[in-house]
């Protein structure tokens, strides 16, 4: 089985976003057989949310990725505070390793920058593979 470095390096090499890259990289390093529409869905996260700079492309895939594995379908399946925890969880932990959530901020020396996003990418698929196996979060 391919690390998961080398899978993520594949998606980002081949063109994908930062949030593409993530959670394509997830789909086939776990097999959730996502479908083509969600890969859709996350393509305009990329760049901070289409290109603006905010929001961490590669930490929003890895959200999407945790929602998948904690989410819920209905209110009436899971509370909030159910959801929410691994995910906050997962949050502080990549902010620990990371020290900000914008694009912008990541990419800017004046912030101890700039982080590549290769290096984003490949960071936040690890550690988000290390919380997942931590956690047990995937469905057996």
């Amino acid at each position: 089985m391919e690390s998961m470095q080398d899978v993520v390096k594949k998606y980002q090499q081949g063109g994908n976003n930062c949030s593409e890259t993530v959670l394509k990289a997830c789909n086939e390093y776990y097999g959730l057989n996502l479908s083509d529409d969600v890969f859709r869905m996350v393509s305009v996260m990329g760049g901070g949310v289409g290109g603006s700079g905010c929001l961490c492309g590669a930490l929003n895939g890895a959200c999407y990725i945790l929602g998948l594995l904690v989410g819920r379908n209905t209110p009436e399946e899971k509370t909030k505070a159910e959801i929410y925890a691994p995910v906050k969880e997962f949050y502080q932990l990549w902010m620990g390793k990371f020290h900000a959530s914008c694009c912008r901020v990541l990419k800017s020396p004046a912030n101890g920058g700039p982080v590549s996003c290769p290096e984003l990418m490949v960071g936040t698929a690890e550690l988000l593979a290390a919380f997942i196996e931590e956690k047990g979060l995937l469905k057996k």
